[in-house]
């Protein structure tokens, strides 16, 4: 089981990575970002759209809301200055929230439409908190990967060295 501390650390951790793989990103040739890296969505920019999707489809079920964007496909930036300004909006929308989150609410279970699956699910609500971070940083590691095929280092991926959480040391 998770707790809310948890929550806080790893949109903490995201918000440094999804940072530090944006700021290398700017060193990417022309059109690199665009280009077909045979990743699972091809390019780093669709895989960035599809963590962004789904982002935004895990709010809207957590917050108990329709899904706003169901165009799955369709490309919320056109170049990675549109996308860092939405990546760090988001992040700062995901730190708040947490912030928010209590013991209680983590142990009840979310029913919602899985569109993937064409049905009804219902899990525990921290299976889903889980699932939320952990599928950032799954599909991080194929832009980290194409970022070093590309010669580019994008340094300390690892959770303990976040320089944001924990705030001692």
């Amino acid at each position: 089981m998770i707790d809310p501390e948890y929550c806080v650390a790893l949109a903490e951790y995201n918000r440094w990575q999804n940072e530090s793989l944006l700021t290398v990103s700017e060193k990417l040739k022309p059109g690199e970002l665009n280009e077909d890296k045979k990743l699972f969505f091809g390019s780093m920019a669709k895989t960035w759209n599809h963590i962004v999707m789904m982002d935004l489809s895990w709010l809207d079920r957590f917050h108990s809301r329709p899904i706003q964007k169901l165009d799955f496909q369709e490309m919320q930036f056109s170049g990675l200055a549109e996308l860092k300004k939405l990546r760090t909006e988001l992040d700062s929308t995901i730190s708040e929230w947490v912030k928010t989150i209590t013991s209680e609410w983590l142990t009840q279970d979310l029913k919602f439409y899985s569109y993937m699956y064409k049905k009804e699910i219902t899990l525990p609500i921290w299976l889903l908190i889980t699932h939320f971070f952990n599928h950032q940083t799954h599909h991080r590691s194929q832009i980290s990967t194409a970022l070093l095929q590309s010669g580019l280092e994008y340094g300390v991926t690892d959770i303990p060295w976040n320089p944001f959480y924990p705030k001692s040391r």
